[in-house]
């Protein structure tokens, strides 16, 4: 196999970087962590061949590298000390005998998972006629994924042949008409179109978009037949076709914190939820540093009162959201599914005196709170216990806290979009990624425990 002619990249062939030592001692100004001549004498008498000692310009802080067939092992210096430190030749016997166990007993999938992964890629082509067929497909895909390459970097033969070594149809959720639903999260310097990562996942698409700083989330659709892979080893739910195979692809719409603040700050949003904010405590939660402590209560704070903001709620109920969202998770003993919880933050919060209404309002609060742990079809079932007179205010107020308290979701790459249940809470979700980076408890100024 002619590994030029397969890779469109060829710097990803880590050989390239190389240069044999033996150049290098051509220079007439040689880096300060070199001395050849010292390790030459040093390795000869180790019995080991200086021909396998090379040069790496692309690596800062270990300028040098053994590699032969299998092996390769950063050195930070080229000087007989360095080497001695190292103990390189025992070094060398280690990683050459491991692996080339692996390779006498055929047992592929253990080689890549111990192979450097800088030259995984290389001895996959050359090892590819001797790799088992039912191995080739899981391999490539395996080593692509560690390498986070792109399907542009191969020739479509090289794809080709590794699609049909596919011993298996892919489990893909496609719908009636046979496509996948796919995301992505794009920079600007290059049409979503001919893009070849996709992910069936939007949390992923989104986190990609924010790291971006500027970039752009794009739904589009992919044909079963069209996908040439789905990749699972980084739980990012991705899909590879090539270029131009992803079709209806539109750009998502959704506001961002920057945009929204200026409203927010004029409608008094951001003041209330500073006061609001002020009154918690970390002695309220088992864990206030967990994924239910005080980040995700501010976090599920201030998305109550965007989302109160953007639904029209009165400033009367919105206060009854915000009290909602304090207390919450005060009720948890740990961190796993609980449905029980709800009962007990509302217990807890009625017995530290942190919610004191008139009798319809605490009734409100009270079925959120009890209830934003369960399926909205048990909640329901249950409004009848509750003394509330207008059901409807009751049942608007819930979905949108529960709507507040699912776009945190995002934070446990949890968040599916078809179960919110308000208008607004679809144009958040950039907005909730922001605040998963901003407000988290290393940022969260100290509050003074309430009087």
């Amino acid at each position: 196999m002619n590994i030029s002619e397969l890779l469109l990249n060829p710097l990803l062939l880590f050989s390239v970087a190389l240069r044999p030592v033996s150049e290098i001692a051509q220079m007439p100004f040689r880096p300060k962590r070199f001395r050849y001549e010292e390790s030459r004498d040093f390795l000869t008498s180790q019995g080991t061949d200086i021909a396998d000692f090379y040069f790496n310009k692309f690596a800062p802080f270990s300028w040098f590298v053994y590699y032969r067939d299998l092996v390769l092992i950063d050195i930070p210096a080229f000087n007989a000390p360095t080497l001695e430190a190292m103990d390189i030749a025992r070094a060398i016997d280690f990683e050459t005998s491991r692996l080339q166990a692996c390779l006498q007993k055929g047992d592929f999938i253990s080689l890549f998972a111990l192979i450097d992964k800088r030259i995984a890629l290389e001895v996959y082509l050359q090892l590819f006629p001797t790799i088992p067929e039912e191995q080739k497909y899981r391999l490539f895909w395996y080593i692509f994924s560690r390498l986070r390459l792109k399907l542009e970097d191969f020739s479509p033969e090289l794809i080709h042949q590794i699609q049909a070594c596919r011993n298996q149809e892919l489990t893909l959720p496609t719908d009636e008409q046979g496509y996948v639903d796919v995301y992505r999260g794009h920079g600007v310097n290059s049409p979503a179109a001919r893009a070849s990562s996709w992910t069936t996942d939007i949390n992923t698409a989104i986190c990609y978009a924010y790291h971006w700083q500027g970039g752009k989330v794009f739904k589009g659709k992919i044909p079963r037949e069209k996908v040439v892979a789905s990749i699972k080893y980084r739980n990012e739910k991705e899909l590879i076709c090539f270029p131009g195979d992803a079709q209806d692809i539109e750009e998502m719409k959704f506001m961002s914190l920057a945009g929204l603040k200026p409203e927010l700050e004029r409608t008094g949003i951001i003041k209330l939820y500073e006061s609001c904010s002020s009154l918690l405590a970390d002695k309220y939660f088992h864990n206030p540093y967990g994924i239910h402590g005080l980040s995700h209560t501010h976090r599920v704070l201030l998305l109550s009162l965007i989302l109160s903001y953007m639904e029209n709620i009165s400033g009367n109920d919105r206060e009854l959201l915000c009290l909602a969202a304090l207390y919450h998770d005060i009720g948890r003993s740990n961190d796993n599914f609980d449905p029980q919880h709800g009962r007990e933050s509302y217990k807890k919060a009625v017995s530290q005196h942190l919610i004191a209404l008139k009798s319809q309002e605490q009734e409100i609060v009270r079925f959120i709170i009890e209830n934003h742990c369960i399926n909205d079809h048990q909640a329901l079932s249950l409004i009848s216990r509750y003394n509330v007179k207008d059901t409807e205010r009751l049942l608007i107020l819930y979905k949108l806290f529960k709507d507040a308290d699912g776009l945190d979701r995002i934070r446990i790459n949890d968040l599916d979009i078809s179960k919110l249940r308000t208008p607004s809470a679809p144009k958040l979700l950039l907005v909730a990624r922001e605040l998963l980076e901003k407000i988290t408890v290393s940022n969260i100024p100290a509050e003074k425990e309430p009087e």
